[in-house]
């Protein structure tokens, strides 16, 4: 236990300075509360800007994965579509499908058709 042998003096002077610091100690206070509340509606703002961000990202991911996916099918359908090209510079290939598709034959030659 303290010992309880010093009085403070209740002068007007002590009192005075006894004011002064607790005016002090209130305006420290609401100083902090001040710069802690900023800092709450800054954290705030920029969580919301982070989310909004991500939610962006998001969307611009899913458009790339899209395009990705089109930008395949287009190059599967080139790719097809050149083989198409190298076969209709092919003379019999030509001749196979006009006859096929056409029923085209040659002079003097008689075509059959079978249905299964």
């Amino acid at each position: 236990m303290k010992n309880r042998k010093i009085v403070q003096l209740e002068t007007p002077h002590a009192q005075q300075v006894g004011l002064n610091h607790a005016k002090r100690r209130r305006a420290h206070i609401h100083r902090c509360e001040r710069i802690i509340a900023c800092f709450a509606v800054l954290f705030v703002i920029l969580g919301f800007q982070i989310l909004s961000s991500r939610r962006t990202l998001t969307k611009v991911n899913a458009n790339i994965q899209q395009t990705q996916s089109e930008l395949a099918s287009q190059k599967e359908q080139g790719r097809e579509l050149n083989q198409q090209i190298k076969q209709l510079h092919d003379p019999d290939y030509v001749q196979q499908v006009i006859r096929s598709k056409y029923d085209y034959s040659k002079k003097g030659e008689t075509v059959y058709n079978l249905n299964n």
